[in-house]
C-alpha cells in the first residue's frame, strides 16, 4: 500500500520468484608428479570459470606443491555458485645412474642408482647385481620411483674394451746351455713370470718349464698366453786325455759316447794317423736324437826332433865360434866341440851335433863354419911434416884383399870411407894424432893399420921501430903484433936509456902511448928498449923478445 501527497492510499501486488543456487562441484582433489598435466572439470552448472587462469575441461601442467582451485558455476537462471578442488604435485626424484664406466671384457660391472628409493633398470640390469656387459659401448636406462610413486630416468655409458689377443710365441725345445728369447705380441706391454724379461735372452734351466705372459694393450686391458720352454741334456762324450810324441810317431785317438760319435780334421776314432810337429787341438762330436750335441777336446803335441845347431857360420880368421845346439837338453859335438864353449877354428870344416831333449826325442844336425883369409892393411902419409899454418896432408893406400875403408884422424872429424883421403888437422896449436885405417874384405873380415903425425906450431911477431906520440892520430902507440902466442901470457916492458922500467902492460891489445909510468906527461924524444915475453899457444913454451925503438914528437 501506498499514500500520496493528498494522504491517498492505495494497494497493488507483485510475484517474486527464488531460484535455488546450482549446485557446482569442482571435483575431486588430484595428487600428481611433477610435469603431469592435470585437466578441472567442474559440473552442476551451466557454465564455470576457474581462478588462477585455468579453463574448465583444458589441461595444464600445475607447479610443485598443493594448489587449491575455485570455480564458480552459473546456471541457466544466472544463479551462481562455488566449489574447490586441491591439485597435489609431487616433485619428481633426481635419479642418478651413477657416472660411465669403461672396463675390459670380462670384468663384472655393478649399476646402482641414486636419489630415488626403488630402480628398475633395462636390458635385464638388476640394480646393485653385478654383471658381464657386452664388448662395446652399451647404453643403459634406469627409471627411479620415490615415495610417492613419482618417476625419473637417467642413463649411463658402460664400454667393455676387448681383451688383447696375447701371443707368447710358438714352444721351444733347446739344448742346455743355449739361450733363448721370449717375444710376446699382440698387446703393448708385457710381463713374464719366473724373472723373465721379454725381449731379452736368457739360459733356461734343464726340463719342460711353462712360462706365463700378461700382456697389457693401450686400454690397460690384459690377457695372458703360455708357452713351454723343453731344455734337453747334452751328451756325454769324452775324447781322452792329452797326449804327446816327437816327430814321425802314429798318434791314435778314442773318444767314448754314442756310435755317432766323429772328429775333426779327418781323424777316425781308433786310427791311428801322423801328426806334424806342433800342438793341435782334436774335437770330437756327439749328437743325440733330440739334436743336441756336445763336445770334447783333446790336445796333442807333436815335438820336434831336437838339435837345431843354427845356420852356417863365417868367420875371420882367429874369430872365436859358439856352437849351440837347441830344442834339446843334451848335446855332443864332434871334432871335441862342447856345447856352449868357444873355440877357435883355423880353417873351413862341418860340425856334427847329437841331442836329446826332455821329451826323449833325439835329432842331429850339421854346421859348416867357413874361415875366410883376412885382408892387409898398410897406407903412408904423404906430408909428415905439418905446422898450425898448413895442418893439411893425403895418405897413401897400400891396403890388398879389402873392398871397404874407413879412415879416424884422431882429430874428433869423425870417419872417411874414401880409399885415399886428403885430411886438414886442427890448426889451433902443436899435436900429435894416431891415423887409423881399418880395412875390411868382402865378407867383412878387418884388418887394422896405425901410424902417427904431429903438427907443429908456428908463431910470427912484428914490432915497429919507431912511433910518434904527437897528437896528430896517426902512429900514436907503439904496439906489437904477435901471432901462435897465448894471449893469457903476455909481458910488455919498456925501459929508458939508463934502465929504468918507463911502461908495463900485460894485455895484447894495450900498447905504450909515450907518457911515463903511467903519468899524464910524456917522455922526451929518443930510443927506448923493449922486452916482450910472450907464451907459445897450446904449450908450455915461452919466448923472450928484446929491442928498441925511437920515440919521436
Amino acid at each position: 500500500m501506498g499514500t500520496d501527497a493528498n494522504g491517498c492510499q492505495n494497494t497493488d501486488q507483485v510475484q517474486v520468484t527464488v531460484h535455488p543456487l546450482p549446485n557446482v562441484d569442482a571435483g575431486t582433489d588430484q595428487i600428481v608428479c611433477e610435469g603431469t598435466q592435470v585437466t578441472l572439470s567442474a559440473s552442476g552448472a551451466a557454465m564455470y570459470v576457474w581462478d588462477n587462469g585455468i579453463t574448465d575441461g583444458i589441461g595444464f601442467i600445475p607447479p610443485i606443491g598443493t594448489i587449491t582451485y575455485t570455480v564458480t558455476g552459473t546456471d541457466v537462471n544466472g544463479c551462481e555458485n562455488t566449489d574447490q578442488v586441491d591439485v597435489t604435485v609431487h616433485p619428481l626424484p633426481n635419479t642418478d645412474a651413477g657416472p660411465d664406466q669403461i672396463v675390459c671384457d670380462g670384468i663384472q660391472v655393478t649399476l646402482n642408482g641414486s636419489g630415488a628409493v626403488t630402480y628398475t633398470w633395462d636390458n635385464g640390469i638388476t640394480d646393485g647385481i653385478g654383471f658381464f656387459p657386452p664388448i662395446g659401448t652399451t647404453t643403459y636406462t634406469v627409471i627411479g620411483t620415490n615415495n610417492n610413486g613419482c618417476e625419473n630416468i637417467d642413463q649411463v655409458n658402460v664400454t667393455v674394451h676387448p681383451l688383447p689377443n696375447v701371443d707368447a710365441g710358438p714352444d721351444q725345445i733347446l739344448c742346455i746351455g743355449e739361450q733363448v728369447t721370449l717375444s710376446a705380441a699382440g698387446a703393448l706391454t708385457y710381463i713374464w713370470d719366473n724373472g723373465i724379461t721379454d725381449g731379452v735372452t736368457f739360459t733356461p734351466a734343464l726340463g719342460t718349464i711353462t712360462y706365463t705372459v700378461t700382456g697389457t694393450d693401450v686400454n690397460g686391458c690384459q690377457n695372458t698366453d703360455q708357452v713351454n720352454v723343453t731344455v734337453n741334456p747334452l751328451p756325454t762324450v769324452d775324447a781322452g786325455v792329452d797326449q804327446s810324441g816327437c816327430e814321425g810317431v802314429e798318434i791314435t785317438l778314442n773318444a767314448v759316447g754314442s756310435p755317432n760319435v766323429t772328429w775333426n780334421n779327418g781323424v777316425q776314432n781308433g786310427v791311428p794317423f801322423i801328426q806334424p810337429v806342433g800342438a793341435m787341438s782334436y774335437v770330437a762330436y756327439d749328437t743325440l736324437s733330440t739334436g743336441c750335441a756336445a763336445s770334447d777336446t783333446v790336445r796333442v803335441v807333436v815335438f820336434e826332433n831336437p838339435v837345431i845347431a843354427g845356420n852356417d857360420v863365417e868367420i875371420c880368421p882367429e874369430e872365436g865360434v859358439v856352437l849351440t845346439g837347441s830344442g834339446a837338453t843334451s848335446y855332443l859335438w864332434n871334432n871335441n866341440v862342447q856345447d856352449g864353449v868357444m873355440f877357435y877354428p883355423t880353417e873351413t870344416g862341418e860340425y856334427v851335433v847329437v841331442g836329446m831333449d826332455i821329451n826323449g826325442c833325439v835329432g842331429t844336425d850339421t854346421v859348416l863354419v867357413s874361415v875366410h883369409q883376412e885382408p892387409t892393411a898398410d897406407f903412408n902419409i904423404l906430408q909428415l911434416s905439418l905446422t898450425t899454418l898448413d895442418p893439411t896432408t893425403g895418405f897413401e893406400n897400400l891396403s890388398t884383399g879389402a873392398v871397404s875403408y874407413e879412415w879416424e884422424f884422431g882429430d874428433g872429424s869423425g870417419i872417411s870411407t874414401e880409399f885415399e883421403p886428403i885430411h886438414t888437422f886442427p890448426n889451433n896449436g902443436p899435436s900429435e894424432y894416431e891415423i887409423v885405417l881399418t880395412v875390411y874384405s868382402i865378407e867383412g873380415c878387418p884388418a887394422e893399420a896405425v901410424k902417427y903425425i904431429h903438427v907443429f906450431q908456428d908463431y910470427t911477431i912484428y914490432v915497429p921501430n919507431t912511433f910518434t906520440p904527437d897528437g896528430n892520430g896517426a902512429n900514436e902507440i907503439f904496439k906489437p903484433k904477435l901471432t901462435g902466442f897465448d894471449p893469457n901470457d903476455f909481458e910488455l916492458l919498456i925501459f929508458n936509456r939508463w934502465g929504468d922500467l918507463i911502461f908495463e902492460s900485460h894485455n895484447m891489445e894495450v900498447g905504450w902511448d909515450g907518457t911515463f909510468a903511467g903519468q899524464d906527461y910524456q917522455v922526451q924524444d929518443g930510443v927506448y928498449t923493449w922486452k916482450i915475453t910472450a907464451g907459445i899457444e897450446f904449450t908450455n913454451d915461452s919466448k923472450i923478445f928484446v929491442g928498441h925503438v925511437t920515440l919521436l914528437k
